[in-house]
């Protein structure tokens, strides 16, 4: 037999291959495959685990084919691309298989002393002379002649290897000219509305470099729908991480590189989550590392201080995390090189990439005008432009690639649904998902579900167990009701023959609209064409008999019986009892003996969890119930373990069938496929033993796949697949505490004793088409749109959540026309959702058994635009035809009988719904919505603002947190990226001044400011001459600076006129971006610059300065301004805080910063009031500055300097007048530098 002679060989190479770096050869989880361990030869013995795979074992061992990978994370990528590409192994034993795939290791790792994933690996000798050879050795089965460089007909994508690179001494221009590009490229990528930093040093060809480009989600379009389905949150940064592994590469070297024979990868990529718009040199190295990224629901149980720590500086991992970084470290060079040889776009090259991978082509005969076809996708149009622009179509002669990475990031990122996870080609435009997923490929569906491209369905499992409860219940009502259309299909999965199985107590009679014969006929039914191409499995099944030790779990082999291998599962009959079976994994195979695990059976509801110590056997999780047995012993010792007795000697062992789980899942007939689903459901633990055993594994590595004593592969595939192909975002509403449930605020009122969830479907464009639809049809009405209920059977709900809403199917009639059908009253809809199956007994048959909610029935609340003059009927339902009209909100399930309901919370603010149709619900009332429901867009402009409100409330309603309004500052070391060129190459970012013979770009003319126009001050009486010093060589560096660049490179000016004592500068800012709405409104009322006034206290440099714009005045936040300027002028930046502020910050850096945030667009750009020019008042600026700090938590600096001037001038007391210090914080005992100083303002005063 085949699997036999694979069992055969594996054992044999278990016991007998023997390779210095090769240990722990072994059988896999899954059927036909088997894992071992490679120790690298470098790297500190790096272990990279290498799975195999046998595609298909009946065809083993003459026409076999294997796969060949590898789970762990971030190996060196020379060593993951060898795995990828070792060559054919088809129709190999297993012993000859493993003997090639190591000696092709050995041949990749030899020599190499680079590593890509180790942050401060040095490539160099002491004497500064490569380790590696001069010139690399060709790889095995490589064409000599193909070596050169590549070209756009080169028949063969540019592959991404890993060797070393040889390090390199540059000379001091050399460094320069770097530097001077490293700086452009972070300033394009900023301009373009990006955040950047670093975390490595950019000195002397630094062999590592690592940049940050980041975004805030809130600026990204994406809807509210989308972003609760994505796991996303508005204030979080979406963070691309590069990491250039031998100094930084400009695009055009990384481009050439890419090119080259046995290149090098440059540069890596990861992708994450953060809450600053940089992340920590440690998150980083463990981003590159094979260190798993925690889930932030990881931190939930540690100490709050240590949460407040981590939280900010931590990347956390991306819902698409892991085949987006796929896709840009394997093809992002590749498609810029196609889309600067031909000419494409973005759409073309990755269109080109997927059509000629692997293949020869040329362009002799042209190129298809369809890879020249403009993008234009729904999406795309409707999305803000930072996400849509393209840099590479402006046509620079030194492009940014930390820009271009980042706008190809983001358009996978934004767009997801639209490319399929594995292969990222455009998926099928028949349905639309607001989840990403696959396409209809079964190799993708396989490597979605079985190697983590999909999302994780264990933080599901955490976050939200009774959805995956309602997600799992849904499926088995449908696959007992044999209604399942699409089905788990090319997962590889291996079950036991379901016609060998005992059939489960109750034989299904269906009720309501569909019967069991008729169930294939109907146009919603689940019969499907037999395929022509469909696979017959040619497989007997067959059943095996042994003895069995239940004290134990042993079974006894008769001569010549079957033969099991480790790692396999199979089912356990008696013949003395009808209707129970129980599954087991075979632990360890020492024919004719076979060690069990715990036996599971569907009346498994109450587990123990199974984390004994791993040298004790294990527990059965329950007695057989076919005949009373005396309870298992807790553990046993040698000397407590009965003598073997062979079999047939003792009748004390009673016999027993054995089914194999040895079919392919593909094989079977739809009906059996649907049976085997049920038959699998029944055996998983319930949805809180599955929570509680992954709690259990926090800080390690959380894999329900590793529970391998209670779920079988076969099992988790098919959970697996029931999470990751639900395309809804279904949010709990209502939690579950014991026997309780707790209502919320978002509840529904009027439906007491249903749990509730909320419910949306279509793509993440499907909101704005609704919202469109309403102002095309309905925006003058008083009740734009209406709410209205859609009841249909359980089993129908699985294929609801994934299809959506639509009447392609006819279940029900179509007496009043073709649409989706309604009602005011949930009565109505509840009598077409009650249509299910239930045993002859008149128990429900399609109740998963191990839920804890047992649902019964389901029914959706729908919002529809409120046009029934157009509807198909109104009477007596409502039938809508447009499905661009409906948008599900909630879904209403009825659950277990003995949860009981808490008080219902009345929502603080309700929808407003049209009283003529109104609808009902379950309690007789009519229901009240919460405002939630809708998105923030449509809800009514609120009149007031709560003083307790922190929120500042925007035009059309909107609220935007003080978070998301005020970005958080860029730190110090990130602005000497971006700052200007000094002589010294020593200097981080140093390359020689560009001279001052480059012909003026601005408009800005030097020296122009009206002195008398501005308040020059005294120095103040706390001035020393040691602090005067100190702050005249600030001064002197800030103007050398000054002196050594072009106005319009530097932006700001300092005129040494102004400076009347070394307290109080007056910088004018200038040269704004023509693009940007501050620099158009300079324009428009004739200014050239805004003039900055920043005064020095007592304690600089250990406390800030205070800065404050002087004029002209600014639009405030409140009335949609932005730029980080208060109402009052003063600027609101961390940086300018005790809380931001270091004593190493000069004043050049400070200028940079300044002038960025004026330069933001981040959440809104700065723009300047209407109206005449008019200055601000320093008193305004204090108050408005000190109650910005204490709105944002932050420590205000004393600002003894600003307020003692104030007072001591006649006119500026008079000013000072209205000043309103909130929250009874003194002038005199916060804002003055000391007690003396206090003094003698009262004096003066």
């Amino acid at each position: 037999m085949p699997r036999k002679a694979f069992v055969e060989d594996l054992q044999q190479a278990i016991g007998s291959f023997n390779h210095q770096r090769t240990s722990e050869v072994k059988f896999g989880v899954e059927d036909g495959s088997l894992t071992f361990n490679y120790a690298l030869p470098t790297h500190g013995g790096l272990i990279v685990t290498v799975q195999a795979l046998v595609t298909d074992v009946g065809e083993y061992p003459s026409s076999h084919m294997y796969m060949i990978y590898t789970t762990s994370e971030n190996i060196p990528a020379h060593v993951s691309e060898e795995i990828q590409d070792v060559g054919t192994l088809d129709g190999l034993r297993v012993g000859d298989m493993l003997s090639k795939v190591t000696k092709r290791l050995d041949k990749a790792t030899a020599g190499s002393e680079h590593d890509p994933v180790i942050l401060d690996e040095d490539a160099m000798d002491c004497d500064g002379a490569s380790t590696e050879a001069s010139e690399p050795e060709l790889q095995e089965d490589s064409d000599p002649e193909s070596i050169g460089a590549w070209s756009p007909t080169t028949p063969v994508h540019p592959t991404h290897a890993s060797g070393g690179v040889p390090s390199r001494t540059r000379s001091s221009s050399m460094i320069l000219n770097a530097n001077r590009r490293i700086r452009s490229d972070m300033l394009l990528t900023k301009e373009a509305g990006f955040r950047v930093g670093y975390l490595g040093l950019p000195v002397n060809d630094a062999e590592d470099f690592l940049i940050t480009v980041s975004i805030r989600v809130a600026k990204l379009g994406i809807s509210e729908e989308a972003m609760q389905a994505w796991h996303l949150k508005p204030h979080q940064y979406f963070i691309l991480l590069l990491r250039y592994n031998s100094g930084y590469q400009p695009l055009e070297d990384l481009l050439k590189a890419n090119g080259a024979p046995h290149h090098s990868q440059h540069v890596l990529f990861r992708v994450g989550l953060s809450y600053r718009y940089n992340v920590s040199r440690d998150a980083a190295m463990e981003a590159f590392s094979q260190t798993k990224a925690k889930d932030e629901s990881q931190y939930e149980d540690e100490p709050i201080q240590k949460q407040d720590s981590d939280r900010s500086s931590r990347l956390y991992p991306c819902f698409i995390g892991t085949p987006l970084q796929e896709l840009m470290n394997k093809r992002l060079l590749s498609i810029i090189t196609y889309r600067n040889a031909l000419g494409f776009g973005w759409k073309g090259a990755e269109a080109w990439y997927t059509d000629h991978q692997g293949s020869n082509w040329s362009t002799d005969d042209g190129v298809d005008a369809k890879y020249y076809a403009p993008d234009t996708s729904n999406q795309a149009v409707a999305l803000p432009r930072v996400v849509i622009n393209d840099h590479l179509e402006r046509g620079t002669a030194q492009p940014s690639f930390p820009l271009v990475a980042m706008q190809f990031a983001l358009r996978h990122l934004v767009r997801c649904t639209e490319f399929c996870l594995v292969c990222h080609a455009p998926v099928e435009d028949d349905f639309e998902a607001l989840k990403p997923y696959v396409c209809s490929k079964p190799l993708c569906l396989y490597q979605y579900m079985s190697f983590g491209f999909g999302p994780s369905i264990e933080h599901d499992i955490i976050s939200q167990p009774h959805v995956v409860d309602l997600l799992t219940s849904f499926c088995y009502a449908s696959a007992a009701a044999a209604r399942l259309k699409n089905l788990p299909n090319g997962l590889s999965l291996s079950v036991p023959a379901p016609s060998l199985l005992p059939l489960r107590a109750g034989s299904p009679v269906y009720s309501g609209y569909n019967s069991l014969t008729d169930a294939g006929n109907s146009s919603g039914g689940a019969t499907q064409p037999k395929s022509s191409h469909a696979v017959q499995s040619t497989h007997t099944p067959k059943r095996y008999k042994a003895k069995f030790d239940q004290a134990n779990m042993e079974l006894i082999i008769p001569t010549g019986g079957p033969f099991f291998y480790t790692n396999q599962w199979i089912v356990l009959t008696f013949p003395s009892t009808t209707g129970e079976c129980f599954h087991c994994r075979v632990i360890e195979a020492l024919h004719p003996t076979v060690r069990l695990g715990p036996p599971i059976n569907r009346s498994s509801l109450h587990i123990n969890l199974g984390l004994q110590p791993e040298n004790r056997p294990p527990i059965p999780y329950q007695s057989f119930a076919a005949k009373p047995t005396p309870p298992l012993p807790q553990a046993l010792t040698p000397a407590a373990t009965p003598p073997r007795q062979l079999p047939g000697e003792s009748t004390r062992y009673p016999d027993v069938e054995i089914i194999v789980y040895d079919h392919n899942f593909d094989d079977l007939s739809l009906q059996d496929k649907q049976t085997t689903i049920c038959t699998l459901l029944d055996t998983l633990p319930s949805v809180a033993d599955m929570k509680e055993y992954l709690q259990s594994k926090l800080g390690k590595d959380m894999d329900l796949r590793k529970w391998q004593d209670r779920i079988s592969p076969a099992a988790a595939g098919v959970l697996r697949w029931i999470i990751a192909s639900n395309r809804s975002c279904i949010i709990e509403v209502d939690h579950i505490e014991g026997e309780t449930l707790r209502a919320s605020e978002e509840r529904v009122t009027g439906m007491s004793q249903w749990m509730q969830f909320r419910f949306a479907q279509g793509a993440p464009d499907k909101e704005q088409r609704f919202i469109q639809s309403v102002r095309d049809t309905t925006a003058t009405a008083r009740h734009p749109t209406q709410y209205a209920w859609h009841g249909s059977p359980l089993h129908n709900w699985h294929s609801i959540v994934r299809e959506g809403l639509h009447f392609q199917d006819t279940a029900h009639g179509r007496a009043y026309g073709h649409g989706v059908y309604h009602a005011t009253n949930v009565q109505i809809s509840l009598g077409y959702s009650n249509g299910g199956c239930v045993t002859h007994d008149g128990k429900s048959f399609g109740t998963w058994p191990h839920s804890q909610l047992e649902i019964s029935q389901a029914v959706a609340l729908n919002e529809i635009v409120n046009a029934p003059t157009q509807f198909v009927s109104t009477t007596p339902h409502l039938v809508v035809a447009q499905l661009d009209w409906i948008q599900t909100r909630y879904l209403f399930v009825r659950i277990n009988a003995s949860i009981k309901f808490g008080e219902e919370v009345q929502p603080s603010e309700a929808c407003r719904q049209d009283p003529a149709f109104t609808p009902t619900g379950a309690d007789g009332k009519r229901i009240v919505i919460p405002i939630t429901a809708v998105s923030r867009s449509r809800r009514p402009v609120s009149k007031a603002v709560p003083k307790s409100d922190k929120r500042i409330r925007l035009g059309r309603g909107s609220q935007i947190d003080d978070a998301i309004l005020l970005s958080d500052d860029t730190d110090i070391e990130d602005l000497q990226i971006l700052l200007s060129d000094r002589e010294e190459p020593e200097a981080v970012l140093t390359p020689a001044a560009p001279g001052l013979e480059q012909a003026a770009k601005t408009d800005f003319v030097p020296g122009t400011l009206d002195q008398d126009s501005l308040q020059l001050l005294k120095p103040p009486i706390y001035a020393t001459s040691t602090g005067t010093k100190a702050l005249q060589r600030e001064l002197n560096t800030t103007l050398k600076t000054q002196d050594s660049r072009p106005a319009h490179e530097l932006g700001w000016y300092i005129n040494r006129e102004l400076i009347n004592n070394m307290y109080q500068w007056i910088i004018e800012l200038h040269s704004f971006e023509p693009h940007l709405p501050l620099a158009k409104d300079l324009k428009a009322k004739g200014l050239t610059s805004v003039v900055m006034e920043i005064r020095f206290g007592k304690e600089y440099p250990m406390t800030p300065p205070f800065a404050r714009i002087v004029r002209p005045r600014f639009l405030s936040f409140q009335y949609g301004g932005g730029g980080h300027v208060t109402a009052g002028g003063a600027l609101c930046m961390e940086l300018l805080t005790n809380s931001g502020w270091s004593a190493v910050s000069n004043m050049e850096s400070v200028l940079l910063q300044v002038r960025l945030a004026l330069s933001s667009t981040d959440p809104r750009p700065a723009r300047l009031e209407q109206g005449p020019v008019k200055d601000y008042g320093v008193g305004e600026a204090i108050e408005a500055y000190v109650r910005a700090c204490q709105a944002h938590g932050r420590a205000a600096p004393r600002l003894g300097y600003a307020i003692e001037v104030l007072a001591s001038d006649a006119e500026s007391l008079a000013a000072a007048v209205p000043i309103h210090v909130p929250d009874g914080i003194t002038a005199t005992t916060e804002l003055l530098n000391d007690d003396n100083d206090n003094d003698k303002k009262k004096k003066k005063d």
